[in-house]
């Protein structure tokens, strides 16, 4: 006879299985490490290195973990991401309480020497238990700091150059009109001792702010050199003062400008401001790109200009940048505006590497409007790096880096939260062995701030590896170039 089968009901059936397949219970978790009572950081002891120190008792702790991004992060607060650019790990021993990070480490952290850039970091001890499971104490500071910078060579010299967005003439809502500030702009520039400045919204329109022709009313640029005669500036010209476009067309801001000291350089590059007997002029600018959605209304243009130090005979390139302002809280579409800003900053380097078969130096400074705590991406910065371009904020010496170069014409700056300020301005060379100094000049509290950026100022030696045969003396005054 066939052998009968026990039918079971299903809850029954389950009940069974799950007996037959239960697991042994689940190891306790390790027990939670102790707070780590401080962390400090330091740059050095060599140039690019980092060094970190810690105190813990060790208790519950199997090892530590440094994390480091170049933008900031929390794991608790909702309103901050929860990695950074470029976030990455490095284990440590539970028996160390200092360790270094090397050149290389910093490098490929994306903080080398060169980038000026801090690396965010955030140490946490670790207990690890014998069945993988681990358990971590965070120390809850998150904190930045900068790799020692190279020494600056002084072997041929100083040369002090600065950037300054001075804010447009047409924003006529401020506190205080163009006419009314550009006195103190003046004063700032002339009491700097800059040799050669990158500026930043200095327009060829009306002084006053007005639309229209300037016929009978001076331009912005030419009241700025008003402004530095009668606070004994007559020593500084502008490489340009008309407009790069014609009369009519369309065209973005115009305001990128180059003032410099006729006393300490001669102007090589010619630099006409008119074209036959018209006021305007493309010589000494680059155009630069626009998204493929964009009117010419959008369209943004460099300036720049070959110049001679009549001590030494150097020569180097000079540009001033203001690249695009435009930013979003939607992340697709702030992508595409870091990107264009990336594109904007080729496009200038690569006009730059055609104006300069022998090589000299080369400085682009501005408003690059784009910063290394960006949540996206500091890409035009980034692909100047990639390209042997130095940032001067890496300077041996630093004034006033814990507060942003924009300062909004408020009364009082704040300090940074991580200990350094957003730079929005920026000078980066080719051709130079680090910074001696660089300023952020501003005063902590002040109710009649010049502009709404800064005036920064870097201080550095170029290679001194090209020399022309001559040095021809300028004695004239704003007439153009010396051949």
């Amino acid at each position: 006879m066939p052998r009968r089968v026990l039918a079971l009901p299903l809850a029954a059936a389950l009940v069974i299985t799950s007996m037959m397949m239960a697991t042994p219970a689940r190891a306790a978790a390790p027990a939670t490490p102790t707070s780590i009572s401080s962390v400090t950081s330091k740059p050095g002891p060599n140039v690019g290195e980092i060094t970190f120190t810690w105190i813990h008792d060790g208790k519950n702790t199997t090892g530590y973990v440094l994390r480091t991004a170049l933008s900031s992060w929390s794991d608790t607060d909702p309103k901050m991401a929860k990695t950074g650019r470029q976030q990455r790990s490095l284990d440590i021993s539970e028996k160390l309480r200092t360790i270094t990070l090397t050149e290389a480490q910093v490098t490929a952290a994306g903080a080398g020497v060169a980038t000026g850039n801090h690396l965010y970091f955030r140490f946490a001890a670790v207990n690890k238990g014998s069945n993988g499971e681990t358990t971590t104490k965070n120390y809850p500071y998150l904190r930045a700091m900068l790799p020692k910078p190279l020494p600056a060579s002084t072997s041929n010299g100083k040369i002090r150059v600065g950037s300054f967005n001075v804010r447009t003439a047409r924003a006529l809502q401020d506190a205080r009109t163009w006419l009314q500030r550009a006195p103190d702009v003046a004063t700032a520039i002339v009491g700097s001792n800059a040799g050669v400045v990158a500026l930043q919204e200095l327009g060829p329109g009306r002084a006053d702010g007005a639309t229209g022709t300037t016929g009978g009313t001076p331009r912005q640029t030419d009241s700025l050199l008003t402004a530095l005669d009668k606070v004994n500036g007559t020593k500084y010209d502008l490489v340009r003062t008309t407009p790069y476009v014609s009369s009519g067309q369309t065209s973005g801001t115009q305001g990128m400008r180059i003032l410099f000291d006729n006393t300490r350089y001669i102007l090589r590059s010619s630099c006409p401001d008119t074209t036959g007997k018209s006021a305007y002029s493309s010589s000494c600018s680059i155009v630069t790109p626009i998204l493929a959605s964009d009117s010419e209304s959008e369209r943004r243009r460099a300036a720049v200009a070959e110049f001679e130090d009549r001590a030494t005979g150097l020569r180097f390139l000079f540009v001033s940048a203001h690249l695009d302002s435009r930013h979003s809280d939607t992340v697709a579409t702030e992508v595409s505006y870091d990107a264009l800003r990336k594109s904007q900053a080729n496009t200038i380097a690569a006009a730059v590497d055609a104006l300069n078969p022998k090589n000299v130096p080369v400085i682009i400074a501005g408003d690059m409007n784009t910063w290394q705590n960006s949540r996206v991406n500091n890409s035009a910065h980034d692909t100047l790096i990639d390209q042997g371009y130095y940032d001067m904020s890496a300077a041996v010496t630093r004034t006033n880096f814990q507060y942003g170069t924009i300062n909004h014409f408020d009364t009082t700056m704040k300090v940074a939260a991580q200990g350094f300020g957003t730079r929005l301005d920026m000078i980066l060379v080719k051709g130079a062995r680090g910074a001696t100094r660089f300023d952020n000049v501003m005063e902590v509290t002040d109710s009649t701030r010049p502009s709404d950026h800064n005036l920064i100022l870097a201080d550095f030696a170029p290679f001194d590896s090209w020399r022309p045969a001559e040095v021809k003396v300028r004695t004239t005054r704003r007439l153009g170039p010396i051949s």
